[in-house]
């Protein structure tokens, strides 16, 4: 099975705990610069996760394919959607952003498994 991570490396992967770097709030950025910087690190700490993300997945096709389940699962991309949007609500983040970026997450991950795995 392919790798959804062109070239990576996951035995020599540093932990992710270990690189999130501190921050300084919004409100203690002088300037602009400050805050592009902290937007930059939060960008960076974004694409980590998404890469640990995309393990998963790449692990949710073995399994689907061995179980004979296909790609998409309608009530669990329902249930990953509707999680995502509490965890916002509870975060004071509007839960219409996150489901959007949730649902094309989701789409492109279950496009990636559909590749893998034979249509039943």
């Amino acid at each position: 099975m392919g790798n959804l991570r062109p070239g990576a490396n996951a035995s020599g992967r540093r932990s992710f705990e270990r690189e999130m770097t501190h921050r300084k709030p919004p409100q203690d950025c002088a300037d602009m610069s400050e805050l592009r910087q902290a937007i930059d690190a939060i960008d960076v700490e974004l694409v980590k996760l998404l890469r640990d993300r995309a393990d998963y997945i790449d692990r949710a096709v073995t399994l689907k394919q061995a179980n004979g389940w296909p790609a998409r699962i309608q009530s669990r991309v329902e249930e990953v959607i509707a999680n995502a949007c509490r965890v916002a609500e509870a975060e004071g983040l509007d839960p219409q952003l996150v489901e959007c970026i949730w649902r094309d997450m989701v789409d492109w991950s279950i496009s990636r498994e559909a590749r893998e795995i034979p249509e039943t």
